[in-house]
């Protein structure tokens, strides 16, 4: 009796604790502030799976820009961040960052 009563014990506190671990596997990191949307993870049109990452819809900040979240071409996971944007061209264009076609990430440039 003692062992059915230990067993259906571990069943249902495993029961109760797994979704706890997942939930938990799969969490979005936190809000870098009052400005930014949650994009859920999606494919891009090739295919190629582009994370849930935090995207900025703010207005522009004088000198800096918003690195969404990304995978660097070796795969390392680069965590969504401000970066300083260089001093602009003679008559130059700022193209922000975003994905490219193939799902990967294009840094922002000067053009």
């Amino acid at each position: 009796m003692c062992r059915k009563t230990t067993g259906v014990a571990v069943c249902v506190a495993v029961f109760l604790i797994m979704p706890l671990l997942f939930s938990c596997a799969h969490a979005r990191p936190p809000k870098p502030g009052p400005d930014f949307v949650w994009v859920d993870a999606h494919r891009a049109p090739n295919g190629t799976m582009i994370e849930g990452h935090w995207k900025y819809v703010g207005t522009d900040t004088p000198g800096k820009t918003w690195i969404p979240a990304h995978r660097a071409p070796n795969g390392t996971w680069i965590p969504g961040h401000w970066k300083d944007v260089p001093q602009p061209k003679k008559r130059g264009v700022w193209v922000p960052g975003h994905y490219g076609p193939k799902g990967r990430w294009i840094p922002g440039r000067w053009k």
